[in-house]
């Protein structure tokens, strides 16, 4: 059952980001390519997910399906509670992307919502409140970052074929990303001092993965950066087409950084932070 439950966490982190950052990405108006799709994904997984934290709570396998556990856990716990609100605002996300309108401002409530069932809902009074609100920065600086990689790479594709109009589309994503990338990692730090209240080591698995997390983010920092001071200047410019080629293996890098850190924290997400 911790298998089923790391990949559905990784299938909906991944989708909430994919439809925050491509939001974000297009602009404030905007409904990001395969929106439709992505709310499907996000809703099964929710779907999924909720039923698989039942067989936690109960005897399971069995209780996954069962109405009445589900039922509890919705109604008797905090996890269960939020969770509904969640879900609710997955509703309303579809709801956004139906009508063509709002699609940013729900993808990004409901990706920060997920800050009240992690680590973060564990503590309580005003550190626990500054904590979730701290994670819910930390998913929406991260969602951007890694969300508005796939919808980049296109724009960077079509460029090479001759769109030179997509130049300032992708400049934007430079500046916003700057912003993005420091507040994933002061937010990170300060996740991490609250969760654990030190330096992490490897004396324990959440340790070990929450480690080899810091070491991927830090090797998508290096890339980013290369990309933003080493070619974007480049492309600037005289549109050198080397460079562009250069920014594109080094989107496609972050993607696949940014996809191993995404299941990492689904995987160390289920240890006790110890």
């Amino acid at each position: 059952m911790d298998r089923a439950l790391i990949l559905i966490r990784f299938l909906h982190f991944g989708a909430a980001m994919l439809l925050w950052g491509g939001a974000v990405f297009g602009g404030a108006r905007s409904v990001p390519p395969r929106a439709g799709r992505l709310w499907l994904l996000l809703a099964l997984t929710a779907i999924g997910w909720l039923m698989l934290e039942a067989g936690v709570a109960g005897d399971g396998w069995t209780d996954t399906l069962d109405p009445g556990t589900i039922w509890a856990l919705l109604s008797a716990t905090a996890v269960g509670q939020a969770w509904a609100f969640h879900m609710a605002l997955v509703a309303a996300l579809g709801v956004a992307i139906w009508r063509g309108r709002g699609v940013t401002l729900a993808a990004g409530v409901a990706l920060a919502s997920l800050a009240l069932v992690g680590h973060a809902a564990m503590q309580q009074g005003w550190i626990g409140g500054a904590h979730r609100a701290n994670a819910a920065l930390h998913l929406l600086a991260a969602g951007y970052w890694v969300g508005a990689l796939p919808p980049l790479l296109g724009c960077l594709a079509r460029m090479r074929q001759g769109e030179a109009t997509l130049g300032p589309v992708v400049m934007r994503y430079s500046r916003l990303g700057h912003w993005a990338v420091a507040a994933v990692i002061v937010t990170g730090v300060a996740n991490t001092a609250l969760v654990l209240g030190r330096v992490p080591g490897l004396g324990s698995p959440y340790q070990a993965l929450l480690v080899l997390k810091i070491a991927l983010v830090a090797a998508m920092v290096g890339v980013a950066l290369v990309n933003r001071y080493g070619f974007v200047p480049r492309l600037k410019a005289a549109n050198d087409p080397a460079a562009l080629r250069a920014i594109a293996r080094g989107t496609l890098a972050e993607i696949a950084l940014g996809a191993a850190v995404l299941a990492l924290v689904s995987a160390f997400a289920t240890f006790d932070p110890v």
